[in-house]
């Protein structure tokens, strides 16, 4: 899939200007430095689905939220047509049963996190998630990836992250430095030279049990 024209603005100042974006069946990972557009970039993208009347569901997953005083049984149905009975998988995968009869804001970031992951997986075809696992323990974490990795034969993914551990994950991987593209294709094309310049920091690719991993080298 497409998307052309993606562009950004804050006031008169183009932080994002125009770019065609390529989104692959599966995991699209966006990588990038603090600052580089990566969640500006996602909210462009649903921005652009919005104004071209797209038909595709989306559920999104935003690196910073509010706290409404609602309780989190209402965050999960909430903009919906869905019961809590839709739920119901990942309200225990994720041990989210005690949870929801809290209030949203009394819990803690990582179980916030863990709520809006479920509330996506459910109600999109193509799930947006800004640093889903950011706040996350291990645990938790590898929670969240198995279950991207389950469900991307039937769902797409677009993920902004600063893990590198995502990239074994992906089926398509987007740079972006400074509100630019600076690259954009298949994992297995990316090169320790490629992260070195979008991170300005040495790093350093590692082959484990037929997988590659890539590390800071410090």
């Amino acid at each position: 899939m497409l998307i052309q024209g993606i562009r950004a603005r804050i006031g008169n100042k183009l932080i994002l200007p125009d770019h065609n974006l390529e989104i692959s069946k599966g995991v699209n990972l966006v990588l990038g430095q603090n600052g580089a557009g990566k969640t500006t970039l996602l909210r462009s993208i649903i921005r652009a689905f919005y104004e071209r009347g797209g038909l595709i569901t989306r559920g999104y997953v935003p690196a910073e939220f509010s706290a409404p005083e609602i309780q989190v049984r209402e965050v999960l149905v909430s903009g919906t047509r869905n019961n809590l009975a839709s739920y119901a998988e990942y309200i225990q995968y994720f041990g989210l049963t005690n949870l929801l009869d809290r209030s949203f804001s009394s819990l803690s970031t990582g179980e916030k996190k863990l709520v809006l992951i479920a509330k996506a997986l459910v109600e999109g075809d193509l799930v947006m998630m800004d640093e889903p696992t950011s706040g996350l323990d291990v645990k938790n974490q590898s929670k969240v990836m198995r279950t991207v990795t389950k469900l991307k034969s039937r769902k797409d993914f677009i993920i902004a992250v600063h893990d590198l551990n995502w990239l074994n994950q992906a089926d398509r991987v987007i740079l972006l430095k400074n509100g630019e593209i600076i690259w954009q294709s298949g994992p297995q094309e990316l090169r320790e030279d490629i992260l070195e310049k979008l991170y300005e920091i040495r790093v350093k690719r590692v082959e484990i049990d037929e997988k590659t991993i890539f590390i800071f080298d410090l």
